[in-house]
């Protein structure tokens, strides 16, 4: 691994080791996680996230209060997330496809969309979490079943059907 020097004004620096301290990670695994996830979304996602990390300064400037501190100034801040995303919205139906890596059988895009928030609010690395790969095993097995019959009806399949017969012929 390399190792890189780097200066940052003094809040920056206080800013990601207050990160460190909440999310446990070293200084330095704070550092590179933040740098990998700033390299890991496609662009338009890029731009999107770049166009809402701007809105809070210019909300501010408009309404004379942060977003996050006065509830005129949050509902701008919605209005203003939300009328970006409208102009980013592909045409076509929101039903989805097959779906490999689910977690859950929920089609609904907004009922969808807020487990994801609230999954992400409550374990921000969810999406990298042995917990999450536990619960897409656990629905893929759940899709099995579902399509193949419970694990129950698995055990009474024609393979018992000779035993159970046998115990009918010593009752005969």
């Amino acid at each position: 691994m390399k190792q890189l020097k780097a200066s940052m004004p003094d809040q920056l620096a206080a800013q990601l080791e207050r990160a460190s301290a909440e999310s446990g990670r070293s200084l330095s695994a704070e550092i590179c996680a933040r740098i990998e996830t700033s390299f890991a979304a496609d662009e338009p996602t890029t731009n999107f996230l770049g166009g809402v990390a701007r809105m809070p300064a210019e909300i501010e400037l408009e309404t004379g209060a942060a977003w996050h501190q006065h509830a005129g100034a949050h509902e701008a801040f919605v209005q203003a997330i939300i009328s970006r995303l409208e102009t980013l919205k592909p045409k076509g139906s929101v039903a989805f496809g097959d779906r490999p890596h689910a977690t859950t059988s929920e089609d609904d895009p907004r009922k969808l969309g807020a487990l994801i928030e609230f999954r992400l609010r409550r374990q921000p690395d969810f999406n990298t979490s042995g917990t999450r790969q536990l619960m897409e095993e656990e629905h893929q097995w759940s899709r099995a079943d579902r399509m193949m019959g419970s694990p129950r009806a698995l055990l009474d399949t024609p393979q018992q059907q000779p035993d159970q017969q046998r115990k009918k012929a010593k009752k005969l």
